[in-house]
């Protein structure tokens, strides 16, 4: 896999694991149409360059942010026509929405029959985007919700293991703690090495009870679908 993430940065630990997974993830997606709920500024279409269209979704956002949605709208209440897209992404947002089992249902109205749905969520992670930050999930807790939408899960997998965990919260408070907008080019060599440090001990004693995040992969089942009659 190619690395996508620059290891100096202090957010390094999750946006690998992040990033990874989404371009796995990616392989499975060829062609047909493609929509990212809760967009930003749609950092994760360069993964996703088979589809024949990417349609981003978002709130509309603050005067003071940046954002690159196609469509303003909720993703509670999606305004396009059931079984629209071939593949419904939503990376990172679950925990920012109220009801996030409505968020996972409407995924499930406008996939098509055999659709695949990419859903990534935190379990482990500070608070964020306050005060519109709600909830952290399990993988239970993630299987239980798509399960009741109707999809059939094919996979949750653990987004790395205690030692990224314990390697990315020491980052996170020691940038926060000392309130550093920007690292000096010591300072980055000292982030690359915790960085790698605790990369390689994720990698060589991997204990994924406790983990970053998780990313599911699920199909909406039904006539036509993969392993269906």
């Amino acid at each position: 896999m190619t690395r996508l993430v620059r290891r100096h940065l202090p957010t390094y630990l999750e946006q690998e694991t992040l990033f990874d997974a989404l371009q796995r993830a990616a392989q499975e997606v060829q062609g047909g149409w493609l929509l990212d709920i809760g967009c930003g500024n749609q950092p994760y279409a360069h993964l996703f360059p088979s589809v024949a269209r990417y349609v981003g979704v978002d709130l509309p956002p603050p005067p003071d942010t940046q954002r690159c949605a196609d469509v303003w709208a909720s993703g509670l209440h999606l305004p396009f026509v059931a079984a629209r897209f071939d593949t419904v992404l939503c990376a990172q947002v679950l925990e920012h929405v109220p009801q996030p089992q409505q968020l996972v249902e409407e995924a499930f109205r406008v996939l098509k029959v055999g659709g695949r749905l990419i859903l990534t969520a935190p379990q482990t992670w500070g608070l964020h985007e306050e005060p519109q930050d709600y909830y952290r999930f399990t993988r239970y807790g993630l299987h239980y919700l798509l399960e009741s939408a109707g999809f059939e899960v094919q996979s949750i997998q653990a987004r790395g293991g205690s030692w990224r965990v314990i390697g990315q919260t020491f980052l996170n408070l020691y940038y926060l703690y000392n309130r550093i907008p920007r690292a000096t080019p010591w300072l980055r060599a000292c982030t690359s090495a915790v960085n790698a440090l605790f990369e390689n001990l994720d990698r060589r004693w991997p204990w994924e009870k406790d983990t970053l995040g998780y990313i599911a992969c699920a199909i909406r089942p039904g006539r036509g679908a993969p392993g269906t009659a």
